[in-house]
């Protein structure tokens, strides 16, 4: 595991990066003492977790997490301060914890185990998050699609888990509201093609299944935190934060059964 302990006070980085090597010696921990210090380390070097101060001079630990999120989506982050009052502002941030100094080798390891993305399970190649907004990675990297359509035809196909979703269906959910037409079934079978594509660029060709008159993707359980979660893997489970797909409205009813199955 790679960490980044970022704190503008050298003597309270030290002493985290102590408890880190309490907590487990195989972490392997690097300093950053400003925001642009960090996000300068985390564009170099993929981090498995960043341990964030928020009162910094200049750039504080809020805005830099919210950088991060865009800039190295894959990297968790834990806050670490002395102010328990950011708390809320630090969980829209969707942090995987927030530690209120000082800090002791329980805090670090209850954190550790918390964390919503699982350390290194992404080096083997594709995973699929769900939890969050929908994404999609290939080696550690964001998997960019040729149309934003296509990576919702995934999106719908992933929630389905494996079933065969029928051309009318997929037609009625990417284009609410209008009348199903040629024009449109077209449209759709372009984006199959498109999903295809991608797939087989990412080493998967055997994903998309096509079938008469539908279309599934074939994911493993380990491939997808949703699928994870349904089968009860602990992993998974600790990454669900109460959010599921969140810029499709479609994907509400989902959401509302896993926020069910959690409490």
């Amino acid at each position: 595991m790679k960490a980044l302990i970022v704190d503008d006070s050298r003597l309270a980085a030290n002493s985290l990066v102590k408890v880190m090597s309490r907590v487990d010696a195989r972490i392997e921990c690097q300093v950053a003492s400003t925001a642009s210090e960090a996000l300068k380390e985390c564009m170099a070097c993929q981090y498995d977790v960043v341990f964030l101060d928020i009162e910094m001079p200049g750039v504080n630990g809020l805005e830099l997490a919210r950088r991060l999120k865009v800039e190295t989506p894959l990297t968790n982050v834990v806050f670490v301060t002395g102010y328990p009052e950011y708390a809320l502002d630090a969980w829209n941030t969707q942090a995987s914890g927030f530690l209120v100094k000082p800090v002791d080798d329980d805090d670090v390891r209850r954190a550790l185990s918390l964390l919503r993305v699982p350390v290194r399970e992404f080096e083997k190649g594709l995973f699929v998050r769900c939890f969050g907004n929908f994404e999609v990675f290939y080696q550690l990297q964001p998997v960019s699609f040729e149309r934003q359509q296509t990576k919702e035809l995934m999106a719908y196909l992933v929630d389905r888990k494996g079933a065969l979703v029928t051309m009318g269906e997929l037609t009625a959910v990417l284009w609410e509201g209008k009348p199903d037409t040629p024009s449109l079934r077209s449209q759709l079978r372009t984006l199959i093609s498109d999903l295809r594509r991608t797939m087989e660029r990412l080493g998967h060709p055997e994903a998309v299944v096509k079938c008469r008159g539908g279309v599934a993707i074939k994911l493993a359980d380990d491939e997808c935190d949703y699928y994870g979660f349904v089968r009860g893997n602990p992993t998974s489970i600790n990454q669900y934060r109460g959010e599921y797909m969140c810029q499709y409205s479609w994907a509400e009813p989902t959401a509302a059964l896993l926020e069910s199955l959690i409490s």
